[in-house]
């Protein structure tokens, strides 16, 4: 190689280095050599995804009337002296192109452009070929081995380039990937804290709860000495565990918001509901454990409309509210009765129940409004023989603030009547729901 070949040479292996693009590199290295080989244009044209196509990427001084076409340019691999350079992965040249009968179907296109010779070389990376480099020439041309050599040098300095530029790009998306995997991976390390941490609350308070009802257990069995009454008595007090072990979790999840699949996620997916069906499912699920205790559900007279509202939700509050009416139904004919009512931006389902009374009043002295209702606790009591004893172990003393939770959740209000100012002395549960009608 000459001083002006070398010269070219250090050029594009500079440009190669600060480049950003391998466009750029191309570009250059165009500009550089086709004027030392005495070529009148150049091309590069890079292997598309399919690895059958080659479409332009870089040309220097292609003929001006044709450069309008030059985007639309296709060449098959194998097919014409660029084709074949990156078939055979070989320096393809072809000193008369109207020479070669082989390159027939090349003849018009010359003739168009304007090139009698052209040599081509190949882009190859490790990964095998990735495009082609062809300078064309008006007449008749034979290359010197210098010249072959360059040609060489200046096809492999524009492959590194492109190589460069994709493993930079790779390099740039496994780094973006990993961020993003990082950035997961604390979400999900902080999403576990926190449920982490309400386990542990809701473990504490059943140990907590499992301590104070199976205490009495041993000193019973002291004082009676019955193995058997010892064994009952332990039975219920388990039963009685394993009920607040699962109302504590059913707590948790409703009355903390930022609980993984917790309420304000349940609430954010609300969907359309019939109020009428969800009743029904509810008193379903009580007919099953307890099929010997008669629910009836009034419907209105007038069709109910659909609202939006959190199914998962509603359906838990109705469960919980027609099982402690079915708790207060348990005597020889007790009757549960469900009525629902529309009103004008409301519904309210109200259960009543002939049988025995549950709520209690903690505070008899307060007024009516701020009164606070309790379940009685002899309505939970668990007896040997108990035909109702499906029923009382379904339902426990935290149902009724897990109603207050969900009912409150869902935005609307609870109202309790001990059946104090009933001559009947009946009493009722009834619950008012805000309807949203056509808001997602």
């Amino acid at each position: 190689m000459d001083s002006r070949e070398l010269l070219a040479v250090r050029e594009i292996a500079h440009a190669l280095l600060v480049a950003e693009h391998p466009g750029d590199v191309q570009q250059f290295a165009l500009s550089r050599v086709t004027p030392m080989l005495g070529a009148s244009f150049s091309l590069v044209m890079q292997l598309g995804a399919d690895g059958e196509l080659l479409r332009p990427v870089a040309q220097h001084e292609w003929p001006t009337a044709h450069r309008s076409w030059i985007g639309a340019l296709r060449v098959r691999v194998g097919d014409g002296p660029s084709g074949l350079a990156v078939a055979e992965r070989r320096l393809v040249e072809v000193e008369d192109l109207f020479a070669d009968p082989a390159l027939g179907g090349w003849h018009d296109v010359a003739r168009e452009l304007g090139f009698r010779s052209i040599i081509a070389a190949p882009l190859e990376v490790p990964e095998g070929p990735i495009g082609a480099v062809a300078f064309y020439f008006a007449d008749a041309t034979s290359l010197s081995d210098e010249q072959r050599s360059l040609v060489r040098l200046v096809a492999d300095q524009m492959a590194a380039a492109t190589d460069k530029a994709r493993r930079l790009d790779a390099l740039r998306r496994a780094n973006a990937a990993l961020a993003e995997a990082n950035a997961e991976l604390a979400s999900h390390a902080e999403t576990w804290r926190i449920a982490e941490g309400e386990r542990r609350e809701v473990e504490t308070l059943v140990l907590d709860a499992m301590l104070a009802i199976t205490a009495p257990v041993a000193s019973g069995a002291a004082r009676t000495g019955a193995d058997a009454e010892q064994g009952r008595d332990a039975a219920m007090r388990l039963t009685a565990v394993r009920s607040l072990a699962r109302v504590a979790r059913e707590y948790a999840a409703i009355t903390a918001p930022k609980a993984s699949g917790g309420a304000a996620a349940l609430l954010a997916e609300s969907e359309e509901i019939d109020p009428l069906a969800a009743v029904h499912s509810a008193v379903a699920t009580w007919r099953r454990v307890a099929p010997a205790i008669q629910v009836l559900v009034l419907e209105p007279p007038t069709l109910l409309p659909t609202f939006r509202t959190s199914g998962p939700l509603l359906q838990r509050a109705l469960e919980l509210v027609v099982g402690l009416g079915v708790l207060g139904a348990t005597t020889e004919r007790g009757v549960v009765r469900v009525a629902l009512s529309p009103g004008q931006d409301s519904l309210s389902l109200t259960v009543t129940w002939d049988g025995r009374p549950i709520l209690r009043l903690t505070d008899q002295l307060l007024p009516a409004p701020t009164r606070i209702i309790r379940i009685r606790e002899d309505a939970l009591s668990l007896e040997a023989h108990d035909p109702y004893l499906a029923v009382r172990q379904s339902v426990t003393a935290a149902d009724l603030p897990m109603v207050q939770a969900l009912v409150a959740r869902l935005g609307g209000d609870l109202r309790l009547d001990d059946g104090r100012d009933d001559p009947a002395g009946a009493q009722s549960i009834t619950v008012f729901l805000p309807v949203l009608v056509g808001h997602a």
